[in-house]
């Protein structure tokens, strides 16, 4: 009997939990979002600063069928995107984020939403890459530009060992990268045909992929939470499932795309059979 009115006495002087994230979610019926200004995952508009884009149309449409809302919090960059989640400035990275086993220590990413193939890209008129030979790449001349904890780094390492690798610090704007790459300072960087879409819109002098019908990844596009708030991620993957089984997910993107296949859309469980 003793026992039995301890541990009673346990129970009630123990403190109570701490809401989760997810908990405070359904009290406020509002997911915050963290994210960053990329087309077209999201556009910005530099006069009004309304959001617009693959990810807010996404968003918007988990919140309305959730019965919620979407309060966009804070602009973010790739590097300080997993703090800003631990320290509690929003719940949710809201635009896509590459997953790496090295954010997987601070972070936790929901199941893929879509796919880019990746490839490596070069100055559209550097003569020594032939569009469809990657061996050229591998070689002691060639500097190839990757971020700290980026998994466009590794990609490079394991298929071109012999080239020189330049690393640059996660909160290095990857414009600059892609600049370096067009002044010579650096040669190639693997990226998709979205960021290659992107870059030559905006600038005269060009880019482009090597041989991107053989792609050397394709990377998933995923959601980010707090390392320990599998619920919210739970919850986030159920209603990418619903949206892609529905096909609500697919009228968004081809809304959204820069070309037809710019993304590949994630298959739905009956065609993976």
């Amino acid at each position: 009997m003793k026992a039995f009115f301890a541990f009673i006495f346990l129970l009630v002087s123990m403190p109570a939990m701490a809401d989760t994230v997810f908990d405070k979610i359904l009290k406020t019926q509002e997911i915050r979002c963290g994210y960053y200004v990329f087309p077209p995952v999201t556009y910005k508009d530099s006069v009004t600063g309304e959001l617009s884009g693959l990810s807010v149309d996404m968003m918007n449409a988990i919140a309305e069928q959730a019965g919620m809302k979407i309060k966009w919090t804070e602009e973010i960059t790739f590097s300080n995107g997993p703090e800003g989640l631990n320290t509690g400035k929003f719940d949710v990275i809201c635009t896509p984020m590459w997953p790496s086993i090295a954010l997987g220590r601070v972070a936790s990413f929901t199941k893929p939403f879509m796919f880019a193939p990746l490839s490596p890209m070069v100055r559209a008129d550097d003569v020594r890459f032939k569009d469809d030979d990657l061996e050229r790449l591998n070689a002691e001349d060639v500097i190839f530009a990757g971020q700290d904890a980026d998994p466009i780094t590794e990609l490079a390492k394991d298929n071109f060992p012999k080239a020189q690798l330049k690393s640059y610090a996660s909160m290095v704007p990857g414009p600059q990268i892609l600049q370096d790459i067009v002044t010579g300072k650096a040669d190639a960087i693997i990226l998709d045909r979205n960021g290659e879409i992107e870059y030559n819109r905006h600038n005269d002098k060009k880019l482009r992929l090597v041989d991107k019908q053989n792609p050397l990844k394709y990377q998933s596009f995923t959601l980010a939470v707090k390392r320990d708030e599998l619920i919210l991620r739970d919850f986030l993957n159920n209603a990418l499932d619903e949206l892609i089984n529905s096909g609500s997910f697919s009228h968004m993107l081809k809304k959204w795309e820069p070309e037809p296949n710019t993304f590949i859309e994630t298959a739905k469980p009956y065609q993976s059979q």
